[in-house]
C-alpha cells in the first residue's frame, strides 16, 4: 500500500530536535536506545494513539503521537519525575484497544548531597483513555519511601499538526502557520491554521493546576505522603473548525452491545491468536454513516482502503456479517461517477484510499479518494455475492443492485483496455500509484531478467478476481430474477478462463505467470500471485494441484509463510516489501485456493507456519509483513522495520485459514450450511464454534479430530440444515 516515493521514507529516522530544558535533556541518551522498542497501539474511531512502554512520544520514532483525520494532534505528551524519565514495569491494554494501564517507577534520585532515592519507591500508575476527540490521561503517584517526600512531576507536551504523509517523509513546499501556544491558568491550547483554511487545536486541562506552566512544560510540585496516592488528571481534546468527518459515536458501543461468536480449540496459545485478530477487528473498525469499515492498519493506514477493506471483510464474514455490510455500502457510496486521471477515478470504480488531513484537502495527494486500483472492483462483487450466501439480505441486494451493474460495466468497459479479456491497468497521472494491484511498489512487477514490466500491465490473480466477480454477479443477478445479464456475465467468465489457460499457464514451472506485460509480454517469474488465483476457481483441478506443489516447493515457502517472490527470481530480497517478503494475508488466500482444490494438509501447514510465527511478536498479533528470510529452527522470524501492527487483512488471516479448511458453504436462501470434507490440521485436536449465523439463525458446531478424519457435532437447538460431505 506505500506509493513509490513513500517506501524510502519510511525507514527509521531520528527528528530534528527542538531545545529542552537542561532537565529533560538527560532522557535524550534513553530515547535514542528505545528507537526499535515495543509500542503501544489505542484507537477509538478515527483517532489513533501510538506510544512506548512508558506512555510517552518519542521524537526518534517518527510515527509516534495522537493522529486524528490524517492530522497529528500531539507530538510529545511526555511524563518525567525529578527531571527524569520514568522507568517502565508493565502494561495492559483494555479488550477493545482504546485504553491502558502503564505502571511506572522512577530511577535512582539523588535528592540532595545526602539523599539518594533508590530506584523503585515511587509508583506511578498512568492510566490513558482514547475517545472519539479526546484523550484522558491519569496519573496517580504513590511514596512508598520510608518518609515524606517533595517531589516534581513534569509533563512536556507539544504538537507539530504534520499530515499523515508528511510523517511519512513527503516534503512539502509550504505548510500552515503554528499559532502561539496559549497558556490558561489550568492548562493550555495548541493551534495550527492550515492551508486548507482549518484551524486544528488541541486543547489540554489539567486538574489539579499545574504549579508552573510554560506552556510547553507544566510542573506539579507534589508533597507525597508515604503511602497516600495523589492524583493529577488530563483532559486533551482534539477540534478542527470545518472538517467533514465518516464516523459517529456509537462505533464502540455497538461492539460491546454485539453478542460476540466464539472460536476455541484445544490449544490455548491457538486460541489466544484467533482473539487477537477479532479484538484487532474489533479495534480496527470504524463506525461510518453507512456502517462498520476495517480500516486497514496502525500507523501508516488509519483509513478506509478499498481492497484491504474488502479482504478483510471476506476474511471474518462468518463471524461478522455487519462488517461486510458496512464495507459495500461504503464503497458504494464513494463509487466512481466520473472521470478524472488526477484521481484515477472512472465510471464504476471502486477506489483505493481514502484520506482526510490537510495535504488531501489542498489536493498535493491524490487520496480524496484515489482509484488508481485493478482489483478492488471485482472484489467489491466478490464480496457482495458472499454477504448473500452468508445473509439472504435481499433487500440489501435490490437497494445497491445499480452499483453491482456499474461495477461489472466498469471491468467490461474501462478495466479490459483492448478488449482482450483481460483486466490491465496503467497508471493515469504521475502522482498516482505504478503499480495498481496488491503488489503496488514500484519494483514488484519483473521480468526474469530483472527489468522493471512495463505497464498496461494484466495481473494473474486479477484475472481470477474478474472471473470470480462474472460468476458472483450472475448468481446476484440470478436472485433477482435477471436472467438474461446472468447469462451475459456467466459468458465473460467462460470467455475469461479460457483465455487465461492459454496466456497465462506457464508449463515449465507448472504455475502461471505473475502478469502480462506491455505487448503481453509474460512476467515469467515465480511469485504468490498465481496461488492466489486458486480460490477464486477460475483453474481445472489438474492445473491447481500443479500450482499447489510448484508453491510448496523451498524457494516460495519459508517456513513462516509463503514468498512474495522466488527466492530463484533475479529481483529476489527477503527484505524488501513485495519481492521476498511474507505477508500474512497473502499466504491465507493463498492457503484458502489450496485446500478449495483438495490440498488441506499444505494449507493446514501454512496455517501452523502463521500460528508460529505469531508467537514471536508482541500479543501473538502478526503484523503487516516480517522478512521472507528461511526459517532458522529455535529462532523467529525477522521483523520488516515499518510494518503496519495492527493490520486488519493480518488480523482476520488465521480465521479464513481456518475456515477454509472447514470447508463452509453456505446458502441461506435455504437455511444450509454445507462442510465440504472439514478436515482439522494434525497439531489440533477440537474446534468449537458458537454464534455463526447463516441468514438469521445462530447455530453452534463442533469439530474433533480422529486420525485422519474429522468429525461433526450439531448444537441441539440448531435450526440450520447442515450438510456435511466427506
Amino acid at each position: 500500500m506505500i506509493d513509490d516515493e513513500m517506501h524510502a521514507a519510511l525507514l527509521p529516522i531520528v527528528e530534528g530536535q527542538q531545545v529542552q530544558p537542561a532537565a529533560i535533556k538527560l532522557i535524550e541518551e534513553e530515547e535514542q536506545q528505545q528507537v526499535n522498542a515495543t509500542s503501544i497501539t489505542l484507537k477509538c474511531g478515527d483517532s489513533f494513539l501510538l506510544l512506548d512502554v512508558c506512555g510517552d512520544l518519542l521524537s526518534t520514532r517518527q510515527e509516534m503521537g495522537l493522529f486524528r483525520h490524517g492530522t497529528r494532534f500531539l507530538r510529545s505528551c511526555n511524563l518525567f519525575l525529578e527531571g527524569k524519565k520514568l522507568v517502565a514495569l508493565s502494561h495492559q491494554t483494555s479488550t477493545m484497544s482504546d485504553a491502558c494501564h502503564i505502571d511506572l517507577t522512577n530511577m535512582p534520585l539523588q535528592l540532595t548531597e545526602e539523599t539518594l532515592l533508590e530506584q523503585g519507591v515511587v509508583h506511578v500508575d498512568r492510566f490513558i483513555e482514547l475517545e472519539q476527540d479526546y484523550l484522558k490521561q491519569t496519573f496517580t503517584i504513590t511514596n512508598f519511601y520510608t518518609t515524606d517526600l517533595s517531589l516534581t512531576l513534569s509533563l512536556m507536551v507539544g504538537a507539530d499538526y504534520c499530515d499523515m504523509f508528511e510523517v511519512r517523509g513527503t516534503v512539502r513546499e509550504k505548510r500552515g502557520v503554528q499559532q502561539p501556544i496559549k497558556i490558561g491558568q489550568n492548562g493550555v491550547q495548541l493551534s495550527y491554521q492550515g492551508l486548507d483554511q482549518v484551524t486544528r487545536s488541541t486543547a489540554i486541562q489539567a486538574s489539579p493546576e499545574p504549579s508552573s506552566n510554560q506552556g510547553e512544560q507544566m510542573d506539579w510540585k507534589l508533597q507525597l505522603t508515604r503511602g497516600e496516592p495523589v492524583e493529577i488528571s488530563l483532559l486533551l481534546h482534539m477540534s478542527e473548525s470545518s472538517q467533514e468527518t465518516i464516523e459517529t459515536a456509537q462505533a464502540i458501543t455497538l461492539w460491546r452491545e454485539t453478542q460476540r461468536p466464539t472460536l476455541e480449540t484445544d490449544h490455548p496459545f491457538f486460541n489466544r491468536l484467533l482473539e487477537r485478530g477479532i479484538q484487532d477487528l474489533m479495534m480496527l473498525s470504524t463506525m461510518t454513516p453507512h456502517g462498520y469499515y476495517p480500516y486497514a492498519g496502525i500507523p501508516w493506514f488509519n483509513c478506509p482502503f478499498g481492497r484491504d477493506g474488502l479482504i478483510t471483510a471476506l476474511e471474518f464474514l462468518p463471524l461478522y456479517p455487519q462488517v461486510a455490510r458496512g464495507t459495500l455500502a461504503f464503497l458504494a457510496a464513494y463509487q466512481g461517477t466520473k472521470i478524472d486521471a488526477f484521481t484515477d477515478e472512472e465510471p464504476g470504480k471502486i477506489f483505493h484510499e481514502f484520506r482526510k488531513g490537510e495535504m488531501a484537502a489542498c489536493r498535493e495527494i491524490p487520496y480524496i479518494p484515489y482509484y488508481g486500483t485493478i482489483d478492488a472492483t471485482p472484489l467489491f462483487v466478490i464480496l457482495f455475492e458472499a454477504y448473500m450466501r452468508w445473509t439472504d439480505d435481499i433487500s440489501f441486494l435490490e437497494q445497491h443492485w445499480s452499483h453491482i451493474q456499474a461495477a461489472i460495466d466498469w471491468m467490461i468497459n474501462y478495466g479490459d483496455q483492448d478488449g482482450d479479456s483481460f483486466l490491465e491497468y496503467s497508471r493515469k497521472a504521475s502522482t498516482g500509484l505504478a503499480n495498481q494491484g496488491w503488489k503496488d511498489a514500484w519494483d514488484s512487477m519483473t521480468h526474469s531478467d530483472s527489468r522493471i514490466a512495463r505497464s498496461p500491465l494484466a495481473l494473474c490473480e486479477v484475472q481470477g478476481y474478474a472471473y470470480a466477480a462474472y460468476r458472483a454477479g450472475s448468481y446476484l443477478a440470478r436472485r433477482l430474477r435477471r436472467a438474461e445479464e446472468a447469462r451475459t456475465w456467466d459468458l465473460l467468465a467462460e470467455t475469461l478462463q479460457k483465455n487465461f489457460l492459454e496466456q497465462f499457464w506457464w508449463e515449465a514451472e507448472q504455475s502461471v505467470y505473475m502478469a502480462l506485460a506491455e505487448n503481453k509480454e509474460p512476467c515469467d517469474v515465480v511469485a504468490s500471485n498465481a496461488g492466489q488465483c486458486l480460490w477464486t476457481g477460475i483453474l481445472p483441478d489438474d492445473k491447481a494441484r500443479q500450482i499447489i506443489e510448484r508453491l510448496m516447493r523451498k524457494d516460495m515457502f519459508s517456513g513462516w509463510g509463503m514468498r512474495t517472490l522466488s527466492t530463484k527470481a533475479a529481483r529476489y530480497n527477503p527484505l524488501s516489501y513485495h519481492n521476498g517478503s511474507v505477508w500474512p494475508h497473502d499466504t491465507a488466500l493463498v492457503g484458502s485456493g489450496f485446500a478449495l482444490y483438495g490440498g488441506k494438509q499444505e494449507a493446514g501447514q501454512l496455517l501452523k507456519s502463521l500460528f508460529e510465527a505469531s508467537q514471536h511478536f508482541p500479543d501473538a498479533r502478526l503484523p503487516e509483513l516480517y522478512c521472507g528470510f528461511e526459517r532458522r529452527e529455535g529462532y523467529g522470524p525477522t521483523r520488516y522495520p515499518v510494518s503496519c501492527s495492527p493490520q486488519a487483512w493480518a488480523a482476520g488471516a488465521p480465521v479464513t485459514l481456518l475456515f477454509s479448511l472447514l470447508g463452509l458453504h453456505p446458502n441461506a436462501a435455504e437455511g444450509r450450511l454445507t462442510l465440504h470434507q472439514p478436515t482439522l490440521p494434525d497439531w489440533l485436536g477440537s474446534l468449537e464454534i458458537n454464534g455463526l449465523t447463516v441468514g438469521s439463525q445462530r447455530l453452534h458446531l463442533r469439530f474433533n479430530r480422529r486420525g485422519s478424519q474429522t468429525d461433526v457435532s450439531i448444537g441441539r437447538d440448531n435450526a440450520v440444515d447442515v450438510r456435511v460431505l466427506y
